[in-house]
């Protein structure tokens, strides 16, 4: 994976998947926390339950040491059963992101400084821009469904319009 040399609407890391971050990449980069975005990051927004493999993949996470807690602006019903689902905290309020009160109520409950810390989501506008004005490093992953809440197809348009959705030099899929 290569890293971005610039930040602003620009994710640090671009990905397929959250399962492909790895224990070893994490310790790399110097990540011992992450901050998970729910909807189309560990569920299709369509759905209630974590997408196949995610489940593996936070136990993985958990087993490795590594810090988690999720941080959504979706629905309060859905985010209660993912966050008991996967046995994680969760950071719900009224539009967190990009608002640096959530991710600052996240960066608490992980207690671990934001240069430790990393957000895994699907939106740069949410996840991405509002972890980058906090320090915090960022994995922009693929979204898990093409259903997306109506507001959030406005964000994916200018995604693909300004080409947001690539970590400046190579994409981090193919080296």
């Amino acid at each position: 994976m290569k890293r971005a040399k610039s930040r602003g609407l620009r994710p640090d890391f671009k990905l397929d998947l959250p399962q492909e971050i790895t224990p070893e990449f994490l310790a790399s980069e110097g990540i011992t926390g992450l901050i998970l975005d729910l909807d189309n990051t560990l569920t299709r927004w369509e759905e209630v339950e974590a997408a196949p493999g995610i489940i593996d993949w936070v136990e993985a996470m958990k087993a490795a040491g590594v810090k988690m807690v999720i941080l959504s602006n979706g629905l309060h019903g859905k985010q209660q059963h993912v966050s008991s689902e996967l046995e994680l905290p969760l950071i719900s309020a009224f539009l967190p992101k990009p608002f640096a009160m959530g991710f600052r109520l996240a960066l608490k409950r992980l207690a671990i400084p934001p240069e430790k810390v990393a957000m895994v989501g699907d939106i740069v506008f949410t996840d991405i821009y509002g972890a980058n004005l906090l320090g915090i490093k960022t994995i922009l992953v693929d979204p898990l469904s093409n259903i997306d809440f109506p507001g959030t197809k406005i964000w994916r348009l200018f995604e693909a319009v300004f080409k947001l959705r690539h970590p400046h030099g190579k994409h981090t899929n193919n080296g």
